[in-house]
């Protein structure tokens, strides 16, 4: 897999939150180990309350994560990912439900590191896996902060 074989435009891994510490060697690390998956419009990669076990990255597309809110019959759109975003999760519990309903809302490639990759990295390339979760912590730090001002402006 190559930078310009992910889809319509080439996929800038290094300006995506998740690889932001690694360098080019942990990009050509994690190649093997990463499945790219094409995704029609409309399509659900997974509903609220399944659980997963696989990490997405948007190469290109667009997706939302909504919330289904019975008392005012309609679900919530409650982020939006583009090229770059990540999105999913590999826990060390595996049958953790997702709190969203993930979909396309238009044609997407993604890309997908599973909990099974995950411990091909760490065994093979202790020093990419090292760096995937620097950056995946980045990532999380900046959504919370992110969560945080969206909460502020309710009250």
């Amino acid at each position: 897999m190559s930078e310009s074989g992910l889809g319509k435009e080439p996929f800038a891994w290094h300006k995506a939150p998740l690889f932001s510490f690694c360098e080019a060697r942990d990009w050509e690390n994690l190649f093997g180990l990463v499945e790219k998956q094409d995704f029609p419009a409309n399509t659900v990669l997974w509903r609220e309350g399944e659980s997963g076990n696989c990490l997405y990255c948007v190469t290109s597309g667009h997706l939302e994560a909504v919330k289904k809110t019975p008392e005012w019959g309609k679900p919530i759109i409650i982020a939006e990912f583009h090229s770059g975003a990540t999105v999913g999760a590999f826990a060390a519990d595996d049958d953790a439900p997702h709190s969203t309903t993930l979909q396309t809302v238009e044609s997407s490639v993604l890309l997908c590191l599973s909990s099974a990759g995950v411990a091909i990295l760490q065994e093979k390339f202790p020093l990419t896996a090292a760096r995937l979760w620097r950056g995946a912590a980045h990532l999380e730090l900046c959504r919370l902060r992110q969560a945080n001002q969206r909460l502020v402006t309710l009250f």
